[in-house]
């Protein structure tokens, strides 16, 4: 994580004030506990992001979502052992449930705007059903935040062409009004 920051700190650094973070998966963990670190740094003058777009992010490294057991069936790609022994690797003794580690459980209040996309057959569907319920009942304003579920295929990546490009277009569209 501390090299995401590094990275995030360098962008402002080079005197960038609008700043949108996105990930996949794995990264998509790290954006969304970027968001809520940089939050916290803007509330003591730094620069927050202005959106965040997470696409079938892992925001419970504590793997408690009931789609680990619902989708395992249907997720052509993941599994729950596959994804405690990433989380093992990843953590060693550390809490799963820490919000440096698992976004899901940290401090959802003063987020900006967050688009997430995850395959309604995704054993991932929980995670981001689960942060998008917590960000959007966190927000003062609950139309800022944006949840989105491909309804077929496991993720934009893997969709039919057709909600690819939905999806594609969608997340354009959603950042460049985030961004300009």
């Amino acid at each position: 994580m501390t090299d995401v920051e590094a990275c995030y700190r360098g962008l402002i650094d080079k005197g960038l004030d609008r700043i949108a973070v996105t990930g996949d998966s794995a990264g998509g963990n790290l954006a969304l506990v970027l968001l809520s670190i940089a939050r916290s740094q803007a509330s003591n003058g730094g620069v927050a992001p202005v959106g965040a777009v997470a696409i079938s992010p892992v925001t419970d490294l504590a793997l408690t979502g009931e789609s680990y057991e619902t989708r395992a069936e249907a997720d052509p790609y993941f599994t729950r052992s596959q994804a405690a022994g990433l989380v093992a690797s990843y953590l060693g003794e550390a809490d799963p449930m820490n919000p440096l580690a698992s976004p899901l459980y940290g401090d959802l209040r003063g987020l900006p705007p967050i688009r997430v996309h995850v395959g309604d057959d995704e054993v991932l569907l929980d995670d981001s059903r689960r942060y998008v319920e917590r960000a959007v009942a966190a927000a003062s304003t609950p139309s800022w935040t944006y949840g989105w579920e491909c309804r077929t295929g496991s993720s934009p990546a893997y969709a039919s062409s057709t909600l690819l490009r939905q999806a594609i277009s969608a997340i354009g569209a959603f950042l460049a009004r985030r961004l300009l």
